[in-house]
This record gives structure tokens, sequence and C-alpha cells, in this order.
């Protein structure tokens, strides 16, 4: 019973896939699928908050960890899925005959990232990552017009499927090097000396950078952004984020208890932090697609989350876990309104915006907090997630490499401000008012809620951070 209990929030996910699975199988209507989904994504939540402080291990010893770590990342991954099928109300770049497979495959993937946090174990954590990568690429393939999701399925599966055997190439170099698949017995190996070992690490995280669209395994996010159906993309863009930080977090913390000379593992994170910054900063300047333009800009957040990686240092990994949870709301803030904009069109160029403040008031206002978000701008979330990310290089001495990170953040401000520059001053292209239900309305103040509380009131969320970055280290 013990064991069960420290299993219940994966295993409400599979019951409720196994649900949905039955709801596809016996033709239910989309409205009963979302239901279902929604229901049991409350109660998802409720399980991981009821699980938050639990600790023990399910299985055999060694293999998956249930601690604040994972159960504070699981919580997150609960709402997240909640918020996305709310979000989903009508998917019209859905191909109808989809409508009840997706929240399945969702639900699906979801499951995967719940035990790719908890996996102490390399085959473990390869298995958990595949279950979350194939339900995704079925879902992106789901695209009501047979071009567009073809291409953007073709390149996000064949790009994650290369990204997922560099890291199982890897997984073996470090059962080489160590003799064990254990993560528990590489972090107190005395082998990490060895050349092999760092090539083994750099193959591992391929999968892992991947999912977090960072250089160079980065190259899928701006067409996938664009052409991948709304609420599929938004679970892309929002949830696994939360995951690959994560488990980007839980790999990269075996370095700290060991004392493993990490210099040129720094050096190597450093460099593409500063690429996929640069990189996806100056991208986004010159595109004219909204969700293609969010995309580069993923590549930049990415870019952030690694500044505060690579200092191998309890308050960086504190300062990426803080700014996981933070940039999930502030990204979902916007592709909940694309959601809701571009409800009956493939692409959302940034004119589809224009005038939105006449057009749905409070709907432009939820663009604008999250845009604001991810600029950096306070009372948001954003400001104070880039000062933790940058306070935690800075502690290293990194000056040269946060004023870098800095001139970034200054450059994205030029197409975040365009976009804002078309909400509010700008004549709206047709007189069509949105109308967001009100369920969708109370997800978007929600969101707002969490974007700024944690601006305003990072204390609390600091915290659960801090103690999920000593539950790793410990």
């Amino acid at each position: 019973m013990e064991y069960a209990l420290l299993f219940a929030p994966e295993l409400v996910c599979l019951l409720v896939g196994l649900v949905l699975f039955f709801a596809v199988v016996l033709g239910w209507s989309y409205s009963a699928s979302r239901g279902i989904a929604m229901v049991f994504g409350i109660v998802m939540v409720a399980a991981c908050l009821w699980t938050l402080s639990l600790q023990g291990e399910p299985f055999f010893p060694g293999i998956y960890a249930v601690d604040f770590f994972s159960q504070l990342l699981k919580t997150a991954l609960a709402v997240g899925f909640l918020f996305v099928v709310v979000a989903s109300a009508e998917p019209l770049t859905v191909d109808r005959s989809g409508w009840g497979e997706m929240p399945l495959f969702l639900v699906c993937s979801t499951l995967g990232m719940m035990m790719m946090v908890s996996a102490t174990e390399l085959l473990t954590l390869y298995v958990a990552m595949e279950l979350t990568a194939y339900p995704v690429y079925i879902a992106v393939a789901l695209h009501r017009n047979v071009d567009t999701g073809g291409e953007s399925a073709t390149k996000y599966m064949v790009q994650g499927m290369a990204a997922s055997a560099i890291s199982l190439y890897g997984m073996s170099f470090l059962f080489g090097a160590f003799g064990s698949t254990y993560l528990a017995d590489i972090s107190l190996s005395q082998a990490t000396s060895q050349p092999i070992f760092y090539l083994g690490l750099f193959l591992t995280l391929a999968g892992f950078f991947f999912k977090l669209g960072a250089f160079p395994f980065h190259f899928w996010a701006p067409d996938t952004y664009q052409t991948a159906p709304h609420p599929v993309i938004a679970f892309i863009a929002t949830v696994s984020k939360i995951a690959a930080i994560g488990i980007l977090c839980r790999l990269l913390s075996l370095a700290m208890p060991g004392g493993w000379e990490v210099a040129h593992a720094q050096t190597a994170l450093m460099w593409a932090s500063v690429i996929a910054m640069s990189l996806g900063n100056l991208a986004a300047l010159v595109q004219r697609d909204l969700k293609r333009l969010l995309g580069y800009s993923t590549v930049a957040h990415a870019g952030y989350v690694l500044l505060a990686l690579q200092t191998f240092a309890e308050s960086g990994l504190t300062a990426a876990l803080f700014y996981a949870l933070g940039y999930f709301a502030m990204s979902f803030a916007c592709f909940l309104v694309i959601c809701e904009v571009g409800r009956s069109e493939d692409r959302i160029p940034i004119n589809a915006v224009s005038g939105l403040y006449k057009r749905a008031p409070f709907l432009c206002f939820t663009l604008l907090i999250g845009l604001f978000g991810l600029i950096g701008l306070p009372p948001t979330v954003g400001f104070v997630g880039k000062w933790f990310l940058f306070s935690a290089a800075l502690q290293r001495g990194q000056f040269y490499l946060v004023l870098v990170a800095a001139i970034n953040a200054t450059v994205a401000m030029y197409y975040y401000l365009l976009i804002i520059r078309q909400l509010y001053w700008a004549e709206p292209a047709t007189q069509e008012t949105i109308k967001p239900t009100p369920l969708v309305a109370l997800t978007a103040l929600a969101t707002i809620i969490i974007v700024v509380a944690m601006g305003t009131l990072p204390g609390p969320f600091w915290d659960m951070a801090a103690r999920a970055a000593r539950a790793l280290i410990g």
C-alpha cells in the first residue's frame, strides 16, 4: 500500500489513459473525452499535492526515486496537462477524426514525463523518455492539413529519434566507464576524470537538449511550433519544458556530491548557452509568424536556463527549477491566447493579434502579461527569474557571460514589443469579437496570477525550488 501511495500520481495518469483509450474505442464524443481528461486532471493534481512530502522508492532500490524534487515537478506537469486540456475546447486545427485521441496521447506523454523526473537509472530514464516522445510525435501529426501536419511531424519525429539514439549511445559509454547504469553509482565513482565519461555525458544530454530546444538540437523548434496543431504545440512549449529542465538538473546534479572535475563540462555548456541565446534572439527578430517567433524564443530561453546549469552549484539548480515553473506560466499565457485567437487558422501571423484589445480585452491582457514575463519586466516572474539565473552565474565570477545574457535579453525586447505594438496600436483586421468560455477565462486568470505572484512574492516559490535542489544533491 505504501508503494502505491508513492506511485499515486502515475497511477492516476495511467488510469485516465486507460479510460480515454476505451472512450476512443467505444466512439465517445470529444466533449466526453475532454470532460474525463479535465476531471482526472484535477484528481492528478490532488494526488501530486498529496504526495508532495513523501519520500521513498516504490520499485527496486536505485531505479526510481520519489522525493520533493520529483513530486514538485509532477505537480507542475499535472497542472500543465490540465491547463492544456482546458485550452483545447474546440481544436479545429486538429483533424476531426483525431479529436478524441488527442487527450489520450497527451496524458500518455505526461505519464512518461512523470516517470522521467523520478528515474534514477539510465535504462529507466531512457524508457520514460521514449514514452514521453512517441505520443507527442503522433499528436503533432493530427493536423487537419495533411501536408502541414506531415511536414511538422516528420521534422519533429526524425530529429527526436536521432537525439534519442544519440542519448542511448551516450548511456552505453557511461555504462562502459562505470560498469553500472545507476545514477548513484555514477555520482560516487572516481572514473569521472576519464575522457570517455565526458563524451558519454554530453551524448546522453542530447535527448534532453532536444526536448528543451537547446543548441545544437534546436532545429525542430521553429518549424514544429509554426505548423503543429495549436493545443499540441501549447503542450510541447510548456509542459515538456518542465520535464526537460528537471531531468537536466538531475543529471548535472550528479557532479556536486562526488566532486567531479567539471571544467570541461562547464565550458561546453557555457558555449551552448551563449549560442542558444544569441541564435534564438537574432533569428526571432525577422519572424512574422507568431508561433515561429515563439519557437526561436524558446531556443533563447533554453540558453538562459543553461546559464544557471553550467555553474554546477546549488544556486544554479534552484534558479533553473524556479525558472522552469515561471517559464511554464509565461509561455502558457501566450499559447492560451493563440489557441483562442487562431482557433480556425492553421498559421498565426503577428498581425492576427492586431487590435486584440478591442476584440478580446481580457485575452489581450493575458498575452500582454505573458510577453512582459518573457521580456523580463517587473512585476512578472520573468524579471525575478532572470535575476536568479544571472545571479547564479555572477556568484561564479562569470561577469562577461552574464553581460552577454543581458545584451541578449535587451535584443529580445524588440520583437516582443513588436507584438505588443500590434495588440494596442494597430487596427484590427476584423471586427469579430472573441469571447472565451468561463473555463478558459478562469484558466487565463490563474495563469496571470501565477506569473505575477511569482514575480512579486518569489520567496515561497524560491524556497520550494531550493528544497527540490537540496533533495537532488542530498
